[in-house]
């Protein structure tokens, strides 16, 4: 038997239409596809004064076994199918390689960004080479596979909320709901916040949102633990639920349960063709709508309980 045959793995690229990366990027790392990136990781256009996109089309990338490859093709048609995407408007191809480091891939893509005062970057950059203004903030994310680099806009618009609300006064108790590679719990506590937690269902969220928290020296004020919604207890003066708007809609009353009185959602991941159930679902449970945002076909929602 050839040795190097277990090492082979198959390199899957997939075309989708733009703004559908982070739907279908949870969707494959819920399904237990394993760690996906972005090719097209922090599109333009996206935020107030950034160009126009260049490109119609993102690009995700994954490693799978070879054996896999034709349930993963079977699997992604039927999405595209839920999705409702045009034919010839994505596409699949694959390339049997070498087993490749899941790291060298993420360093070759990832670059870093500013988002208001954070300069996001990866620990295996040099802080030194990286644009700086008087007053910015470095945060730093740690390799890994768990979702959330702060590329796609809804993060970055989470970033830009919460900036705010900590210059509009103290946010002592943060929840952040999904937390991913809790990249919004760990700027909240370098905002000041005195309490943050996160859980996420992904087994690789948090010990990669641990290890962020550690780089960014907050990891006594932090707290993430493997878990769905409804491990959460507590009540909270903010709650990130940076998700999708199915889940958003079905555990509203969930995320009012969380939020103490007074508080304040940010709710993010929601489709345009879902908001307006979505903000309905939250009213009845008490939200108030303060600011609506959207950018291309993503919207989110500040609200105050």
């Amino acid at each position: 038997m050839d040795p190097t045959a277990a090492e082979e793995m198959l390199h899957v690229r997939v075309q989708v239409p733009a703004g559908w990366e982070e739907t279908l990027t949870w969707c494959l790392q819920r399904e237990g596809w394993g760690a996906v990136i972005a090719e097209r990781a922090f599109p333009s256009g996206i935020l107030d004064g950034e160009e126009p996109p260049a490109k119609e089309q993102a690009v995700l990338s994954l490693v799978i076994p070879p054996e896999r490859g034709a349930r993963f093709a079977e699997r992604l048609a039927a999405l595209a199918r839920d999705f409702g995407w045009a034919d010839g408007a994505w596409s699949v191809e694959e390339q049997l390689r070498l087993r490749e480091d899941w790291e060298a891939l993420w360093r070759k893509q990832w670059r870093p960004f500013r988002c208001g005062t954070f300069v996001v970057h990866a620990d295996f950059h040099e802080v030194q080479g990286l644009r700086r203004k008087p007053g910015d903030r470095l945060l730093w994310l740690r390799a890994g596979s768990a979702f959330g680099t702060g590329g796609h806009s809804s993060t970055r618009m989470a970033l830009r909320t919460l900036q705010r609300w900590f210059e509009e006064g103290p946010v002592p108790r943060v929840l952040d709901l999904g937390t991913g590679s809790g990249i919004l719990a760990v700027a909240s506590a370098k905002l000041g916040a005195d309490r943050v937690a996160g859980m996420d269902p992904d087994p690789a969220s948090a010990p990669q949102a641990r290890l962020t928290a550690a780089a960014n020296f907050v990891a006594d004020r932090c707290v993430f633990w493997r878990g769905g919604l409804e491990t959460a207890a507590g009540s909270w003066d903010a709650v990130y639920a940076n998700l999708h708007s199915d889940l958003i809609a079905e555990n509203a009353g969930l995320l009012a349960r969380r939020c103490a009185l007074g508080g304040r959602l940010f709710a993010g991941g929601i489709l345009d063709r879902k908001g307006e159930k979505t903000q309905k679902c939250l009213e009845r449970e008490g939200f108030r709508l303060e600011r609506r945002c959207q950018r291309g076909r993503w919207l989110t929602f500040e609200m105050r309980r």
